[in-house]
């Protein structure tokens, strides 16, 4: 009877799950928080660029420097010392890094010319030169 006794404890013991052998349970690692995926890349802002070239009455292009004077890109100065004309596609000065649609002045100054200063408003893709005329000035 003891013996019955000591089987139905052990039994009894098993079934509720205390001193029992211990039952091999899986390690669960915590949920992995879910990275955010990273932003999309935005586009290329717009680059402009403004091209210019002095040029006396008779379309020659003189030798003059061309300095912004307001707006952006303010403080920087270009040399035209190429020879060209206006109908060339080479020579001029060139300001590039600009954003389109924000207004900058130009100066363009030559000795022996009264400087001219130009109102400009660059825009992205293709854009023509803009020609700045210096008059002579009276000896």
């Amino acid at each position: 009877m003891t013996r019955i006794l000591a089987m139905l404890t052990t039994l009894l013991l098993v079934a509720c799950g205390t001193g029992g052998p211990a039952v091999p349970t899986v390690p669960t690692s915590p949920a992995q928080p879910s990275k955010p995926a990273p932003p999309p890349v935005p586009p290329p802002a717009p680059s402009a660029r403004v091209w210019a070239m002095v040029i006396r009455d008779s379309g020659a292009c003189i030798a003059a420097t061309v300095q912004a004077i307001s707006g952006q890109a303010v403080g920087q100065i270009r040399a035209q010392t190429n020879e060209c004309d206006a109908w060339a596609y080479d020579g001029g000065v060139v300001f590039e890094n600009l954003t389109p649609g924000i207004q900058m002045t130009l100066r363009a100054s030559a000795p022996g010319y009264a400087s001219q200063n130009v109102i400009v408003v660059p825009t992205a893709g293709v854009q023509g030169a803009i020609f700045i005329t210096l008059s002579q000035t009276s000896p």
